[in-house]
């Protein structure tokens, strides 16, 4: 793997990571905060099952969150690389798109 793959990789991945910690708590936050507080102050739940109920209701959330953070990366990685003339860069030295 060349030193450029690796540099946008690098770049890539932790961009996506954050993504999918940004919308996973948005999801998080917005429904099934919900539901806990109503488990909590309707039926007494422990806090044992509040944390399986996050922990399963995790893989549901997932599934939205990575292709919205894999998109997410792509355009700030790219933008950031415009930004800073490094794809002009690497364009002059004879690196395609």
């Amino acid at each position: 793997m060349r030193i450029l793959d690796k540099y946008i990789l690098k770049e890539t991945i932790m961009t996506f990571l954050f993504g999918v910690c940004a919308f996973s708590a948005v999801f998080l936050g917005s429904g099934t905060l919900l539901r806990i507080a109503q488990y909590i102050t309707q039926y007494g739940a422990s806090f044992s099952a509040i944390v399986r109920l996050i922990i399963y209701s995790l893989p549901g959330i997932i599934v939205w969150t990575f292709p919205m953070s894999m998109l997410l990366a792509a355009l700030l990685t790219f933008g950031r690389l415009s930004g800073n003339s490094e794809i002009i860069a690497m364009r002059a030295c004879g690196i395609s798109f």
